[in-house]
């Protein structure tokens, strides 16, 4: 399969060359709801519960969003993600903050 572009990380402040993903997120959300469905697929396992919205990164409908984290302790983590968006997917790169991750990878 031929790769139609390479996306360059530089200037995020993200060490690329020394980071793992984690967790790929499903955000399945009706337009314009309050809530949607949140599908985390991380350690060969799937957790799947209903949220609210704002980790989003689609003000409206869906996304996906790979985590990914530098290697060392408290290394930065990022996210990206492919978004719909008014008929339009685009493709970007967010930061994440701690209470994301206990948002959606501490929950019992």
């Amino acid at each position: 399969m031929p790769v139609l572009k390479e996306l360059e990380l530089d200037g995020i402040n993200f060490s690329v060359e020394s980071s793992q993903q984690f967790a790929t997120v499903v955000f399945d959300r009706a337009e314009d709801d309050d809530e949607c469905s949140i599908t985390i697929l991380s350690d060969g396992k799937i957790n799947q519960f209903t949220g609210d919205n704002r980790y989003n990164p689609s003000v409206r409908r869906f996304s996906t969003c790979v985590y990914v984290r530098e290697e060392w302790d408290d290394g930065d983590v990022v996210k990206i993600c492919t978004i719909q968006h008014k008929g339009v997917t685009l493709v970007e790169v967010h930061s994440v903050a701690a209470d994301e991750i206990n948002y959606l990878f501490n929950r019992r």
